[in-house]
C-alpha cells in the first residue's frame, strides 16, 4: 500500500528512509574533527529541511512515483557530497561504501512496503516497521561492519575508484526494475526480478569481500616485510658499529705493542727522563668514540646508540633525557624496533629541513611505568583520521607509523600521535 493520497505520510516515510540511510552512512564514516559542533548540527538540519521541501514539491507538482525515480539525484547524491565535505575519506572510497548503503536502503524500503501491503497494514504499521528495520541495520553496521571497514581502509588505499562503479551501476538497475514503467508493487514479475538481482548483489559483494580480505592480508604481509627490513637495517647498523670498533681496537693493540717495545728499549738504556717524556705523549687518550650507555640490554643500547649517532652525523641537535629500566616490560627486540621506527622517522623528517631547524627531543622514563616521547619539527602538514592516526601517503613515514602501531597493539600499549605548531610528537606508554 503506497497511500499516495496522504502526502504527510509520504513525506514522513521519505524522512525516515533518508534518516535511516544517513544513519547507516554515518555509522562507518570517519568525520573530520570540527570544534564547533553546532555548525555540524546546522549543516545536517539544513540538509533535512532541503529534503522535506524538495520532496514535497516533487510529490505535489508531479507524483510520489516521480520522486522515487529521481531520489538518487535529489536526495542521495547531495548526501554523498555532504559526507565527503565533512569527512577525511577520499571520494572514490566514500562513494563505494555510501552507494552500498543506498543500495541496502532501497531493498529495506521495498521489503517493508511489500510486507505492509501483503498484511494490509496501515500508515502506522509501515512507519513502525521502517523505524525498526533501519535501527537494527544501523546497530549492525556500527557494532560489526564499522570495525571491518575501518580495518580495510587503513590497509587498502587503492582500487576504490573501480569498485565504486559497482554499487552505482546496481542502484541504477534496481531503480529501473522497481519504478519503471510503474511501481514494483503493481508488477509481480518485477518483484521476482528485483529479488533475483538481490541474490546477484549478495554473490557479488561476497566476491568483493573476499577480494578486499585478500588485499588486506597482502598489505599485512607487506607491513611485516617492512618491519623485517627495519630489523635487518638495525642489525646492519650494529654490525657496522662493531666492525668500526674492532678496527679501532686492532689499531690500539698494534700501537700498544710499539709503545711497549719503545719503553722497553728506553728502560734498557736507563734513560728515565726519555721514558717519562715518551709516556706523557703515549699516555694520551686515543681517539675513541664517546661511550653511549643507555641500558643494560645490548640490543636496545646498540639501537639507541646507532640512531642517535646517525642523528648527530646529520647535523641534528639532540635534547635527550633517557632512563631505561634494567627489567623491560616487553621484549627488547620489539622495543628496539619501536625505538628505531620512532627515531628513524624523526631523523628522516629533520633531514628534509635546513640544518638550523633540525632538532629532536627524546625523553624516556622507566617509572612508574616505561614511557617515551620523541618530538621533531615536521616539514609537511599532517592531518589525522578519526582513529587518531596520521593520514599519510605511502612511504617512509607511513611505514614507521604502521610499525609503531603494530608494536603497541601487540603489547597493548597506549600511543598517541600529535602535530602542533609545526612539531610532530610520538608518545608510547607501556
Amino acid at each position: 500500500m503506497l497511500f499516495e493520497d496522504n502526502i504527510i505520510f509520504l513525506i514522513l516515510k521519505v524522512m525516515i528512509t533518508c534518516a535511516g540511510t544517513f544513519g547507516m552512512m554515518g555509522s562507518t564514516t570517519k568525520f573530520r574533527y570540527v570544534k564547533e559542533k553546532p555548525i555540524r548540527i546546522m549543516i545536517f538540519a539544513s540538509y533535512f529541511i532541503y529534503v522535506i521541501i524538495s520532496s514535497y514539491a516533487i510529490i505535489y507538482f508531479f507524483s510520489y512515483q516521480h520522486l522515487l525515480r529521481v531520489f538518487i539525484l535529489t536526495i542521495s547524491f547531495p548526501a554523498i557530497l555532504l559526507l565527503h565535505n565533512m569527512s577525511d575519506e577520499p571520494f572514490p572510497r566514500l562513494v563505494f561504501i555510501r552507494a552500498t548503503h543506498i543500495l541496502v536502503s532501497i531493498y529495506i524500503a521495498a521489503t517493508i512496503t511489500l510486507i505492509n501491503t501483503a498484511l494490509h497494514g496501515t500508515e502506522l504499521s509501515d512507519i513502525l516497521m521502517r523505524l525498526l528495520a533501519y535501527l537494527l541495520v544501523i546497530l549492525f553496521d556500527f557494532h560489526f561492519m564499522r570495525r571491518i571497514y575501518l580495518d580495510f581502509i587503513t590497509e587498502i588505499r587503492k582500487g576504490w575508484g573501480i569498485l565504486s562503479l559497482i554499487p552505482c551501476a546496481l542502484i541504477i538497475l534496481a531503480v529501473a526494475l522497481a519504478f519503471y514503467p510503474e511501481h514494483y508493487s503493481k508488477r509481480p514479475t518485477s518483484i521476482i526480478l528485483i529479488y533475483l538481482l538481490g541474490v546477484v548483489i549478495v554473490i557479488l559483494y561476497t566476491a568483493i569481500g573476499v577480494f578486499l580480505s585478500m588485499q588486506y592480508h597482502r598489505q599485512e604481509i607487506d607491513q611485516n616485510r617492512k618491519i623485517l627490513e627495519l630489523q635487518v637495517q638495525n642489525i646492519q647498523r650494529k654490525a657496522a658499529d662493531m666492525e668500526k670498533l674492532a678496527k679501532q681496537t686492532k689499531i690500539i693493540r698494534h700501537d700498544t705493542r710499539h709503545i711497549l717495545s719503545t719503553i722497553a728499549s728506553l728502560a734498557e738504556s736507563g734513560d728515565m727522563q726519555a721514558i717519562l717524556d715518551f709516556t706523557g705523549i703515549a699516555g694520551q687518550k686515543p681517539d675513541m668514540p664517546e661511550a653511549f650507555h643507555y641500558c643494560t640490554d645490548a640490543l636496545l643500547d646498540t639501537t639507541l646508540y646507532s640512531y642517535l649517532k646517525s642523528a648527530e652525523e646529520s647535523g641534528i641537535l639532540l635534547q635527550t633525557s633517557v632512563t631505561v629500566p634494567d627489567i623491560l616490560p616487553v621484549d627488547s627486540a620489539g622495543l628496539a624496533i619501536c625505538f628505531a621506527n620512532a627515531l628513524g622517522n624523526a631523523i628522516e623528517c629533520c633531514e628534509k629541513l635546513p640544518k638550523e631547524k633540525r632538532k629532536i627531543i627524546f625523553k624516556c622514563i622507566g617509572k612508574p611505568r616505561m614511557m617515551f616521547e620523541i618530538e621533531n619539527p615536521q616539514p609537511d602538514r599532517i592531518t589525522f583520521g578519526r582513529n587518531g592516526l596520521p593520514l599519510l601517503p605511502e612511504g617512509g613515514m607511513e611505514a614507521h607509523i604502521r610499525s609503531i602501531v603494530a608494536f603497541c597493539e601487540k603489547y597493548d600499549a597506549f600511543y598517541t600521535f600529535t602535530a602542533e605548531n609545526g612539531w610532530f610528537k610520538v608518545m608510547v606508554s607501556l
